[in-house]
């Protein structure tokens, strides 16, 4: 079927609990504006119907409706039938089949007929107070204006919920959410649909229920991760935009890559293990001492350069850093190359000096008591790998990591890896991403999975998203310390920074980290152990054990 461009609405208002009548009347002057200017897919906030704040289980159970029969779904069907369009709402229902109420999703196609039902499947700390976790997997549905797919606010913190439905090949994700808070929408809605390559139609509401205050944020956002449209803050109204289902099929990144094609799905095997067999379980319950769970790191932002090609000054800065107490050092992909994107010849050139790169490294690591993470090329009978040795605080070598993700140029003289160790060292439990992994999601959830504290990242960025959108995700969604070190010489330099597992206070990176470009700068940080440690967001909301990994086999197919 030959896609065409429709225009989308994504309606911010704000649901009077309890009160049907009103809610119907407000998404009817909704569908009706949104009709006249063009709409076709038309989508409503969370739990729209009835309001989101219950008093009680009970009072949950006294509101919710069958998705049959309610009076809120039954008039957002009379309206997609009257107006032939599609319109899409969040809603609390009862399932008298399973006696559960379930925060759901419908969408009603332009017939009125029921197109799409989804179970919110990643539930809030409230949210778990009334609903059940959801039944319904991750469904997409073929409709006239492109492969759709429905989730439901706190869903988009999970990536893999994202990721099925864009395997299943959607073009179009609809959120709708009551998000609590600025970063869900600016970050993390931006983040998912830049990540895999879709477009989003994301409805929030706006205004005060009860004791929760809803920021607004409503949007509608491009597969490259542009926002196309969206409502200010604390306001109501319609956020419109015109979306191309053929932009998705469009899934390329950098020159030559792909961010679907280059995924590496049997080597996901962790992600779809029930959370009891991961190494993650039961993290949180194991003691620490305070005195001892607090480690000094950096991202240290210094290289080789075409002007100055000797490692000398690499050393020095190495040994600079480690004297002033960082136990953790982690520096920039290809460090010991004077270019940020080394071709064959090049490539083995720095493959024979890495022998001698890691002594030298060792002797700073046991001098000093700390570990060093060194991006170096390996050599291995008659194929080169694009590694990252830890060497501790001994010496020794604790471990190598060998990059998963290949870009097109390193296809052409590299071989992957094909895990994702997770290292037990003095200083916590560390893992490795290189350059291009990060750019999947599956990377960090893998490392995650296996239990990591700090992740480090030697990079040399490409494009800007990768750091303003996908770096405080990969730290939050895994409770991980994230130590993004990068080239100042790569298309997108500088801006080497360390995230807390919890994020920073202010969403954008760029604000609370303003980048710097200068050769040889070092950003610390102090991690707590224990912090990376607790996988919660809030409570009850554990980033792993909450994830319904039944649900996940799109991710691990071939």
């Amino acid at each position: 079927m030959t896609k065409r461009r429709f225009r989308a609405a994504a309606v911010q208002t704000l649901a009077r609990l309890g009160d049907y009548d009103h809610n119907i009347a407000l998404a009817t002057r909704y569908v009706d504006e949104a009709v006249r200017q063009g709409a076709e897919l038309i989508v409503f906030p969370e739990c729209m119907d009835t309001g989101y704040l219950f008093d009680s289980p009970d009072h949950a159970r006294e509101l919710a409706q069958t998705v049959v029969d309610g009076p809120f779904v039954k008039a957002l069907s009379a309206l997609a039938a009257r107006h032939g369009v599609y319109i899409a709402s969040g809603v609390t229902e009862w399932d008298p089949e399973k006696k559960k109420i379930f925060n759901s999703g419908v969408m009603f196609d332009r017939k009125g007929a029921l197109a799409c039902h989804y179970h919110k499947q990643f539930l809030a700390t409230h949210d778990q107070n009334w609903f059940s976790f959801g039944e319904r997997g991750c469904p997409v549905v073929d409709t006239d204006l492109g492969r759709i797919g429905l989730l439901i606010c706190f869903d988009g913190r999970i990536p893999e919920i994202f990721r099925a439905m864009a395997l299943q090949g959607a073009e179009i994700i609809v959120d709708m959410a009551n998000f609590f808070a600025m970063d869900q929408a600016d970050m993390w809605g931006p983040a998912r649909a830049y990540e895999n390559g879709v477009w989003l139609v994301a409805a929030t509401k706006a205004g005060y229920e009860r004791s929760i205050y809803y920021p607004g944020g409503s949007m509608i956002v491009d597969p490259k991760g542009r926002v196309a449209a969206k409502v200010p803050y604390d306001v109501h109204g319609l956020a419109v935009a015109d979306v191309d289902p053929e932009m998705a099929a469009d899934k390329t990144i950098y020159a030559a890559d792909d961010k679907i094609a280059g995924r590496r799905p049997e080597t996901y095997g962790a992600l779809a293990l029930p959370y009891e067999q991961t190494p993650v379980c039961g993290l949180a319950d194991q003691p620490l001492i305070p005195s001892r769970s607090v480690t000094k790191v950096a991202a240290v932002q210094m290289h080789m350069t075409a002007d100055a090609p000797n490692a000398d000054a690499v050393f020095e800065m190495v040994d600079d850093t480690a004297k002033l107490g960082v136990k953790v050092l982690a520096l920039p992909e290809y460090a010991f190359s004077p270019t940020w994107l080394p071709n064959a010849e090049e490539a083995r050139a720095q493959a024979a000096a890495t022998p001698a790169i890691l002594t030298r490294l060792s002797a700073t690591a046991s001098l000093y008591g700390c570990l060093i993470a060194a991006p170096v090329i390996e050599r291995e009978d008659d194929r080169l790998f694009v590694s990252t040795v830890l060497i501790g605080p001994d010496g020794a070598r604790i471990g190598v990591y060998r990059k998963t993700h290949l870009t097109a140029e390193e296809k052409t003289w590299a071989s992957a890896g094909d895990s994702y160790p997770v290292f037990d060292t003095p200083f916590g439990h560390i893992g490795v991403m290189s350059g291009f992994d990060a750019v999947f999601p599956e990377t960090s959830r893998c490392l995650g999975v296996g239990a990591a504290d700090i992740v480090l990242w030697p990079a040399a960025l490409r494009e800007p998203f990768e750091r303003e959108l996908l770096a405080v995700p990969r730290a939050e969604d895994n409770r991980v310390a994230l130590v993004l070190a990068n080239r100042v010489d790569s298309p997108y330099p500088g801006g080497s920074v360390v995230i807390p597992p919890n994020g920073f206070p202010m969403w954008d990176i760029n604000v609370a980290a303003p980048r710097s470009f200068k050769l040889g700068a070092v950003m610390p940080r102090h991690v707590d152990l224990a912090v990376c440690r607790q996988k919660m967001m809030i409570p009850k909301v554990d980033m792993f054990a909450n994830r319904l990994t039944e649900t996940y086999a799109p991710l691990i197919a071939a």
